[in-house]
């Protein structure tokens, strides 16, 4: 699962990056989300590289 902040400390985002709190999701900053789901549709396959 890809998600971005939880809610109410998206303007940590920066701090949230530097530790593990996602339990093996694939957490990214609220504005990364925002531009994932204006380009993606559901079932799109997304890569994810290092």
């Amino acid at each position: 699962m890809i998600h971005g902040q939880m809610n109410g400390f998206g303007h940590l985002g920066w701090l949230n990056q530097r530790r593990d709190w996602t339990d093996g999701c694939i957490a990214v900053t609220n504005t990364e989300m925002d531009e994932i789901m204006v380009s993606e549709i559901l079932g799109t396959l997304i890569e994810i590289v290092e």
